[in-house]
């Protein structure tokens, strides 16, 4: 549905009522507004108002005699005609700087549940971060490492500072030249590549190989899909006690959802990667424009963010009745902060 025009009024009444009812979780009258505004409007203007507003599906009575509260296209409006974006306090800036800069800048995903903490503290929300899809790194160097007799640590390290490691058994020892050998061939032959470029041509690029150890090299194309495959979605989250607080979720039909929600990660991996805008700005779904109808009740504030050449996605999921010009500030700073964490 598009968004109908308003007056100066009507959008004046629509602001104070978003604001109102996000900090009281109340319908709202019309005599509270109109003290809100000095009585500079009387409480019959006001009904009036927000009876206009009710006939453009901005506003909804709960029950007869009650006030009003927004309804999904009202939150909309707000967030797209009215809202002013509310920057974080330094002390909160201060409190994800420090804690991120505390944590091992080469331990990305110690940093991404550092970082998904912050957002659920801050937030009062449920905190999410999506780890980056390593498989669209660019490969950057191999090393093979002996173990034992008869095991072999392979590091790979991908753009940024990513790493994975992958335990091989082997059927004997190899000299440490072979093994520095088949390291050279192989960071000649992949370098610059992506994971899954080089999991798919590999033993097109190794077989004419003429140094180095040929049965490890073998055993190495023929282990691509372990070696060169990355779990392409892990998910954070953090602070599902404080979306089940809110009074949205009372009732035990909503809780089973938000549940359902949180203990199927594939599901809300599913929705958030539907719901991120794929450019650098914030992306806000509200209530019934999320398509899953696990989350029809809930709001999604989210945004992308890199490490190095790496796209993914970190943001808030909470009740209709989020306070966006805050949750749009974290967010926004949130994925900016780790670019440059990352850079």
């Amino acid at each position: 549905m598009r968004e109908p025009a308003l007056t100066n009024r009507e959008s004046l009444i629509l602001k104070s009522l978003v604001m109102t009812f996000v900090e009281s979780a109340a319908p709202v009258s019309s005599r509270y507004l109109s003290k809100v505004h000095n009585n500079r409007l009387s409480a019959a203007t006001i009904r009036n108002v927000m009876m206009d507003l009710e006939d453009k599906f901005l506003v909804a009575q709960p029950h007869t005699s009650a006030g009003r509260i927004p309804t999904d296209l009202g939150y909309r409006y707000y967030v797209d005609d009215l809202m002013m974006i509310e920057s974080l306090s330094h002390d909160e800036k201060q409190k994800i700087d420090h804690g991120l800069h505390n944590v091992n800048n080469e331990d990305v995903e110690a940093i991404l549940e550092k970082s998904c903490e912050v957002l659920s503290k801050i937030s009062n929300q449920l905190g999410i971060i999506l780890t980056p899809k390593f498989y669209q790194g660019k490969f950057k160097k191999l090393e093979l490492i002996s173990l034992s007799e008869t095991k072999l640590l392979v590091i790979i390290s991908i753009s940024s500072g990513l790493v994975k490691t992958v335990m091989l058994e082997i059927n004997s020892k190899i000299p440490r030249n072979k093994l520095e050998q088949t390291s050279q061939v192989l960071n000649e032959r992949l370098s610059g590549l992506s994971l899954r470029q080089i999991r798919d041509s590999i033993k097109n690029r190794m077989k004419d190989v003429s140094y180095g150890d040929e049965e490890l090299i073998f055993q190495l194309t023929e282990s691509a899909d372990k070696i060169f495959s990355i779990q392409n979605d892990h998910l954070h989250f953090k602070g599902a006690q404080n979306i089940l607080s809110q009074p949205e979720f009372s009732d035990q039909e909503r809780i089973k959802k938000i549940l359902e929600l949180i203990d199927n990660q594939k599901v809300l991996i599913h929705i958030i990667n539907n719901t991120t805008s794929t450019d650098e700005k914030i992306s806000i779904t509200i209530g019934n424009e999320n398509k899953e109808q696990i989350v029809n009740k809930c709001s999604l504030v989210t945004a992308s963010y890199k490490i190095g050449g790496v796209t993914s996605t970190l943001g808030i999921i909470g009740p209709t009745r989020m306070k966006y010009e805050k949750v749009t500030s974290l967010v926004d700073y949130l994925s900016k902060t780790l670019g440059r964490l990352f850079s």
